[in-house]
C-alpha cells in the first residue's frame, strides 16, 4: 500500500490554492487540514479537497498523521509559523521569501537540522521545465565560452492582495516580491555563484502602500559576471519573466510566457486566461506546471517520503535573503554594499 503524506496547508489564499491542488494530485499525499483565521475561506478550500478547517495550527499539529506543513501566509508571519511547525517535528513547505531576515532564516534552518526535517522555500521558477532547459544549454561552457552576463526581468501589473503593498506585512515591496525569484534565477543560472557586491534602486509610484513598485538590482559574482534584475508591478500587459545569459561565445535566453502553442484575439477579454488576457495573446495552457509548482512540490514529497535531498535548501534562501538586505541598503544610502563572497 502506497504510503499517504499528511499535509497542512497554512493560508487559504491563492498560493494555498495553488500548493493545495498541486500536492493532492500526488497519489501519495492526503490534504488534512486547512489552517486560516477566516473561517470562510478556510472552509471553502478545506471543502474543495475533502480536508479539515480549523483557525488554529494547534489543532492540525495534534494530528499525528500530519507530516508536513505548508505555509502560505503574509510574509512576516512565515518565521513564526514555520518555527512551531518545526518544533514540532514537521518538515515544511514556505513560501517565498522563506522569512524577512539572514538571522531567521539561519535560525529555522539550524531548527530543521537538529530535528531531524526538511525545510524548503517556495522556490517554483528554478523548476520551471523551460528554465531546466536553459540552464542545461548555460551549463555547455564549450558552445558559451566564459559566462558574463545574466539579466532576469519580472514584471506584473501588481499584486492583488493588500498586504503585499505594506511594509509591516510583506517586509518590502516588488524587490522582496519579484526580487527574490530574480536573484535566485541568476545565481542559479551561474551554478550558485557566490555574491560579492550588489548595487539597487528602487522607486514608489503607486500612492497605494509604504514599498516600492519597482527596482533594479545589480549583482557582481565571485568569478566576475554581473547580474541584473529588473523587476516592477507597472507592467499594465501582465506578467513578463524574461531570462538571458551571455557568454563569450554564445548565449541562452528563455521567455516563460511566450511561445506556449496557443494564440487567440480579442477586444474584450478573456475571463479565463491569466494576465494579459486582452488583444493579441498567448495562453499558457497548464501555467502551474510551466511555473514549476508540480515539480517543486513533487520533489518535496520525494524529500520527506524518500529522504532524497532537494535540489535547494536553505542555505540558498540565506544567500537570497543577504542579496535582498544589501539592496535595500544600497537603494537607501546610494552606494554599493560588499558582501562576503
Amino acid at each position: 500500500m502506497v504510503e499517504r503524506l499528511g499535509v497542512a496547508v497554512v493560508g487559504a489564499g491563492f498560493m494555498g490554492g495553488v500548493h493545495a491542488e498541486v500536492l493532492t494530485a500526488d497519489p501519495r499525499v492526503e490534504l488534512r487540514w486547512v489552517v486560516d483565521r477566516d473561517e470562510r475561506v478556510g472552509s471553502e478550500l478545506a471543502a474543495r479537497f475533502g480536508a479539515r478547517p480549523t483557525a488554529t495550527l494547534d489543532e492540525a499539529l495534534a494530528d499525528d498523521a500530519v507530516r508536513l506543513v505548508v505555509v502560505a501566509t503574509p510574509a512576516a508571519t512565515h518565521e513564526p509559523i514555520a518555527a512551531q511547525a518545526i518544533a514540532a517535528g514537521r518538515h515544511v513547505l514556505v513560501e517565498k521569501p522563506l522569512v524577512l531576515s539572514t538571522g531567521h532564516a539561519r535560525q529555522l534552518a539550524d531548527a530543521a537540522r537538529e530535528r531531524g526535517v526538511t525545510l524548503v522555500h517556495g522556490g517554483n521558477f528554478v523548476y520551471a521545465p523551460k528554465f531546466v532547459r536553459a540552464r542545461e544549454l548555460v551549463a555547455d561552457r564549450d558552445a558559451l565560452g566564459t559566462v558574463h552576463s545574466v539579466r532576469v526581468a519580472f514584471r506584473t501589473s501588481g499584486p492583488d492582495t493588500d498586504w503585499f503593498r505594506s511594509k509591516a506585512t510583506a517586509g518590502g515591496g516588488a524587490l522582496t516580491d519579484l526580487g527574490w525569484h530574480a536573484i535566485e534565477l541568476c545565481r542559479w543560472m551561474l551554478g550558485k555563484q557566490a555574491i560579492r557586491s550588489v548595487t539597487a534602486c528602487t522607486r514608489q509610484l503607486s500612492a497605494a502602500g509604504d514599498v516600492e513598485d519597482q527596482g533594479v538590482i545589480l549583482v557582481e559574482f565571485a568569478d566576475g559576471a554581473i547580474g541584473q534584475c529588473d523587476v516592477s508591478w507597472l507592467c499594465p500587459g501582465g506578467e513578463q519573466l524574461t531570462v538571458e545569459v551571455i557568454g563569450t561565445e554564445g548565449s541562452v535566453s528563455a521567455d516563460l510566457w511566450q511561445g506556449m502553442g496557443i494564440s487567440a484575439y480579442t477586444n474584450t477579454k478573456f475571463t479565463e486566461v491569466w494576465e494579459p488576457n486582452q488583444g493579441w495573446l498567448r495562453p499558457e495552457w497548464e501555467w502551474i506546471r510551466n511555473s514549476g509548482y508540480v515539480h517543486q512540490d513533487r520533489q518535496v514529497v520525494d524529500a520527506v517520503l524518500d529522504g532524497r535531498p532537494m535540489a535547494h535548501t536553505p542555505e540558498d534562501a540565506v544567500a537570497i535573503l543577504g542579496a535582498l538586505e544589501a539592496a535595500y541598503r544600497s537603494a537607501a544610502d546610494g552606494r554599493k554594499v560588499e558582501l562576503d563572497a
